[in-house]
């Protein structure tokens, strides 16, 4: 599947949802919108526990980034917390019809 980078109205989409300012600046929407994936995904992952981190960081990835079709990239959760998206997008993709193999 192929990965895009989030367009501006996408960011803007993200901070109108959770009711936001949108800033006029491209750098200022970006981050901001990447700021608040980065902390519901690091407050998902520090709620599950960190004893089964490696488990939590795939369930909170698939319940912050997938259901709303992004993908996450790489992410930091101490000190300042980080995170790179992109687009999710089956165009393109063709399936192929097959048949069971006896």
């Amino acid at each position: 599947m192929p990965n895009y980078n989030l367009l501006d109205s996408d960011y803007k989409k993200i901070l109108e949802y959770y009711g936001k300012t949108v800033p006029r600046s491209k750098r200022l929407l970006k981050k901001n919108a990447e700021d608040i994936m980065a902390r519901k995904l690091c407050a998902c992952i520090k709620k599950l526990g960190t004893s089964f981190e490696p488990r939590s960081i795939g369930i909170c990835t698939r319940s912050v980034f997938k259901t709303r079709g992004l993908k996450r990239g790489t992410f930091k959760c101490r000190k300042q917390r980080k995170v790179e998206m992109t687009k999710r997008s089956r165009k393109g993709v063709s399936f192929a019809n097959t048949r069971k193999q006896r």
